[in-house]
């Protein structure tokens, strides 16, 4: 364990007495710090003295700490089905009391652990049926195209046509309009880690955030090939003509084509469905025509979200910090959203470079939607994220991540990941890689995981006493 002895007492492992813990006298009904005050507006939104701040409905300063991955299956999997259906008193997995008692179940230990929220990986159906308990992420996704689903040509649509803009705005008020006075809504987020650049795209081993897969299409190369008359094709010929200042011979040099005028390359579908790697102008010419595809999706999201509802804030897809896709998109999609919405699996001193160049190319608050470390288990040999030797060092990890994130005055919420283990046959895709939580899948706590939670909760606003 390579955390220095000052650091485990600054988080509160060893040493003198812990920092007085907040209590339950001085938050509000939304988990907000009474203490600190802000303007009162009814629904979460964000603010900025010395350092930013999440506010709750009722205006008290709140900072997300909140917990992803209840989704009701992991409590239904051939391994520990029986045991909860003995635990909630019920028939079993199908009877119709079974998602009743996990919510009444869940709305009893979420707060316990300290969790204020729930991250983006959540069955809302368990949160609000009748209604929600706790502040949520809510969803938005006018595109498919998270890194884990290995997303064909198909998914990647035209953003820059008129069929986009007005399947973005049918979503909105089929998706958005009914959250629109709801005030435990923190805001919308989109895509889990999309598919953006050659980086996320390529053919991937096993990763820290993600199992073994194939190479993937990316937005520059379905959209560059597609015919004639395609708004997209015509935004990629306008690209590529301002970057080659109009020859079309220095374009076919950089390709190994012959074109006779850029009029030709936009007529020509499926002229180039893969991209080399060695080819610099190529990534370079990806980049560009990507950012303006990314500056499209989210002028147009935006707009969807906005016309339904103006009430709440807009975080965006959670942009992959363990690939290149935040460095190459942020300052774009910080124009639209209200903070920079990220997930990233590492220690934290690996992390907080690329934190502070997020944050110095955005102008805005950073918000971690998915993130933890793991210790493997028999039925659990390749989880999520790194991989400490016990839980102990699990823990201490944590506790000094989110002490160190906590203490920036850009950090402004973590989703940890998650609250229940999975093990390898709960589904296919889980033969590869395995979710870890703070308790074992028939509800036994990893300690000192348990203590460790509680903690971070206990200190979460101690930045604001100092």
């Amino acid at each position: 364990m390579d955390i220095s002895r000052r650091d485990l007492f600054r988080i509160g492992i060893v040493g003198a007495a812990p920092a007085l813990a907040v209590t339950s006298e001085e938050t509000d009904a939304y988990g907000g710090w009474t203490k600190k005050r802000f303007e009162k507006t009814g629904f979460f939104r964000l603010d900025q003295d010395d350092r930013w701040w999440m506010v709750t409905p009722e205006g008290h300063a709140f900072l997300s700490f909140g917990v992803n991955h209840i989704h009701g299956g992991w409590w239904k999997a051939p391994y520990n089905r029986d045991h909860w259906a003995r635990q909630f008193g019920v028939s079993g997995a199908s009877d119709p009391r079974f998602d009743d008692r996990l919510r009444r179940w869940l709305m009893d230990l979420i707060p316990e652990l300290g969790f204020n929220s729930v991250g983006v990986h959540t069955d809302l159906n368990l949160i609000n049926t009748p209604r929600p308990f706790i502040p949520y992420v809510a969803r938005f996704e006018p595109i498919d195209i998270p890194h884990w689903k290995a997303p064909g040509p198909s998914e990647f649509p035209d953003v820059f046509s008129e069929s986009f803009r007005e399947h973005t705005l049918r979503l909105a008020r089929r998706e958005v309009a009914p959250l629109r006075d709801d005030p435990m809504v923190l805001g919308y987020a989109m895509t889990d880690c999309p598919i953006f650049t050659d980086w996320d795209a390529k053919e991937r081993g096993d990763t820290l955030y993600g199992a073994p897969r194939s190479a993937l299409p990316t937005f520059p190369r379905v959209l560059r090939n597609l015919p004639a008359g395609n708004a997209g094709k015509r935004v990629y010929v306008e690209t590529v003509v301002d970057l080659y200042k109009g020859s079309i011979s220095d374009f076919n040099a950089a390709y190994g084509t012959e074109f006779q005028s850029f009029d030709s390359l936009e007529a020509a579908a499926d002229w180039r469905p893969t991209t080399s790697p060695a080819n610099a102008q190529e990534t370079r010419d990806n980049t560009a025509f990507l950012r303006r595809v990314v500056d499209r999706y989210y002028d147009v999201a935006r707009e969807a979200i906005c016309r339904q509802d103006p009430n709440h804030l807009f975080l965006g897809d959670k942009l992959n910090g363990n690939t290149d896709t935040a460095d190459t998109v942020v300052d774009i999609t910080a124009q639209y959203t209200d903070l920079v919405f990220y997930q990233a699996y590492g220690r934290f001193g690996w992390l907080e470079p690329s934190l502070d160049r997020w944050s110095q190319a955005a102008g805005k608050p950073l918000f971690n939607g998915d993130g933890s470390f793991a210790t493997p288990a028999v039925n659990m040999p390749r989880p999520y994220g790194p991989l400490a030797e016990d839980h102990e060092e699990r823990a201490a990890w944590t506790l000094e991540y989110a002490g160190r994130a906590l203490s920036r005055p850009d950090f402004v919420g973590w989703s940890y990941c998650g609250l229940i283990d999975t093990w390898t046959d709960l589904s296919e895709r889980k033969q590869l890689r395995q979710h870890a939580g703070v308790m074992s899948p028939t509800g036994e706590f990893h300690e000192p995981m348990r203590s460790a939670m509680r903690k971070i909760a206990d200190r979460l606003y101690e930045t604001a006493r100092e």
